[in-house]
């Protein structure tokens, strides 16, 4: 039997949350809008927003003739962070977070939004359960693994340690037993997992894997210091550099992502060593 009190409470976070959304976003939130999208009475509606309005006093504004709430510029969010992709998805019908799902076509998003959608490389439901139980369970697994170096698809045994994103597609770090030393395996070029309940005998630690880096970018010297300055907003930096740190084994990832150039090919970063 399901706790009440527990889906009323998150049921009226939502609407909080909503009304939050709402202010930000759209600048103006009413009962209307709120009793409409959660099924709630007129009286319900009021006493969300008034309870909002508590949390957050500076947010909105009644408009007495216009019979709604209007946000101040002043606002400030108390119960999310703002994200655009959210906004899309919530107020323009373009699901921002969807748009890594297909190839070649823009996605829906109504006729103010355009989103360029990439090529998916996801391994089958099958490989990643039995690297991901391998991983969980520390298993020794023999899979089937196509490498775009040598062109074949070989067998050979992994010890799953850590999954790792490049931003594009998921890897398992593991370590290999053909070539004795951790290695990372694109999910979706392996072929097959053999199923296993082999406990593995730890390896050696992966020191790669353990150890952080960071890396300091800055703009390229190349740049004007318009364009500098540009770069210096767009990436958030502080005193002309960006500091990220990141594991040992993540580095090359994190430099190829952050190998952008401007839209005539010259580099726009550069990375201090």
């Amino acid at each position: 039997m399901g706790n009440n009190t527990n889906d009323q409470n998150w049921a009226a976070t939502e609407r909080l949350r909503f009304i939050e959304a709402c202010a930000w976003w759209k600048g103006v939130v009413n009962r209307h809008d709120l009793a409409g999208l959660f099924g709630i009475s007129m009286a319900q509606a009021s006493s969300d927003l008034q309870r909002y309005l508590e949390m957050n006093p500076p947010a909105f504004v009644y408009n007495l003739r216009q019979k709604r709430y209007e946000a101040t510029a002043e606002m400030k969010c108390v119960m999310t962070k703002p994200r655009l992709d959210e906004a899309v998805a919530r107020f323009l019908g373009g699901d921002a977070r969807s748009s890594w799902t297909g190839w070649g076509e823009e996605s829906e998003g109504g006729s103010c939004v355009a989103l360029l959608k990439m090529p998916v490389r996801e391994a089958s439901a099958d490989v990643e359960r039995r690297v991901f139980l391998a991983m969980l369970n520390g298993l020794r697994v023999r899979v089937k693994y196509a490498s775009v170096n040598s062109g074949k698809e070989d067998w050979r045994w992994l010890i799953p340690q850590a999954l790792g994103h490049s931003g594009a597609r998921w890897h398992v770090r593991a370590w290999c037993e053909t070539n004795g030393g951790f290695r990372d395996f694109t999910l979706s070029r392996i072929v097959e997992v053999e199923w296993s309940r082999e406990e593995a005998s730890p390896p050696m630690e992966d020191k790669d894997w353990e150890q952080w880096v960071t890396l300091q970018v800055r703009p390229h010297h190349d740049l004007s210091d318009g364009q500098r300055k540009a770069v210096e907003r767009d990436y958030a930096m502080r005193n002309g550099v960006l500091k990220v740190k990141v594991r040992k084994a993540m580095e090359g990832y994190l430099r190829e992502r952050l190998g952008l150039a401007m839209t005539d090919g010259s580099p726009a970063l550069r990375l201090l060593e």
